[in-house]
C-alpha cells in the first residue's frame, strides 16, 4: 500500500483528491494543511507520495513543505495548484516533482501522476546499505542493525535522514533547525543533545561535530 500526504488547506479540493486517490488500488490518503501537520503525519507513517498545493496554511508554503518532505523521505511529489506564473514555477523547480496540475484539474491526469510516482517508488525499493551492518529501508523508512530495528524518535529520525542524505557533507545547525524544529526556537543545548542521543543509538556509524558548522555523518 503507497500512502499518499495530500497537503490542501481547501477542505472540498482535499477530500475531493482523498477520494480518487482511495478508489485507486494500492494508494490510500492522508490530509493536512500545513507543514507541521505534515511532518508529523509523515513520522507517524511512511509516506511515498505528495500531492501539494502550493498556497497552504502557515509560513512555510507547498513549495517548502514539499520539498522538506521529498529531502527527509526522498518521496515523489506532484504539485495541484492554481498558480503557473513564471515566478511560482521557477521556485517549484527546486523540487524534483513528477507532475504540475492546474486546477480545475483533471481526474485522469491525477491518476496519471500517481502511477507515474508509483512505477518510480518500484525502481528503487531497496534496501540503502549504509555499512557497519546498517540499513535503511525507503518503502517501511526504517533503520536496521543487523535486520533488527532501530527505534528513533520523530526528531532523531529528521535528523538522522538529513545526515544520511547529506552523507560526507557537513549539513549546517540553521538547516538542521529549519527541518527538525520547523521554524520553532530551539537552543543549542537542545539540538546538541539530540546530536548525542542520536549518536548513541547508531554508535557504529561515524558522526562529526563542526563547531560553529554543523553535523556530518562520514563516508
Amino acid at each position: 500500500m503507497l500512502n499518499v500526504l495530500i497537503i490542501e488547506d481547501n477542505p472540498i479540493i482535499a477530500m475531493d483528491v482523498k477520494s480518487i486517490v482511495d478508489e485507486m488500488e494500492g494508494f490510500v490518503g492522508y490530509i493536512v494543511s500545513d507543514m507541521p501537520s505534515a511532518l508529523k503525519l509523515a513520522d507517524k507513517r511512511p509516506i511515498h507520495i505528495v500531492i501539494s498545493d502550493i498556497e497552504i496554511k502557515g509560513s512555510a508554503d507547498g513549495i517548502e513543505t514539499a520539498k522538506m518532505i521529498q529531502t527527509l523521505y526522498l518521496t515523489p511529489v506532484l504539485f495541484l495548484t492554481s498558480y503557473h506564473d513564471e515566478a511560482t514555477l521557477e521556485r517549484a523547480a527546486q523540487v524534483d516533482f513528477s507532475g504540475y496540475l492546474l486546477k480545475p484539474f483533471n481526474e485522469d491526469e491525477l491518476i496519471a501522476g500517481l502511477r507515474l510516482c508509483a512505477l518510480k517508488i518500484k525502481m528503487r525499493q531497496f534496501p540503502m546499505e549504509i555499512g557497519a551492518e546498517y540499513r535503511y529501508d525507503l518503502k517501511m523508512q526504517q533503520l536496521f542493525y543487523r535486520d533488527e530495528p532501530i527505534l528513533l524518535t520523530a526528531k532523531e529520525h529528521q535528523l538522522f535522514l538529513l545526515l544520511l542524505h547529506s552523507r560526507g557533507r557537513i549539513v549546517p545547525f540553521a538547516y538542521i533547525d529549519d527541518v527538525v524544529w520547523c521554524n520553532q526556537p530551539v537552543s543549542d543545548t537542545s539540538r546538541r543533545q539530540l546530536f548525542h542521543r542520536l549518536r548513541a543509538k547508531v554508535e557504529n556509524l561515524s558522526f562529526q561535530s563542526v563547531k560553529y558548522g554543523g553535523y556530518m555523518l562520514e563516508n
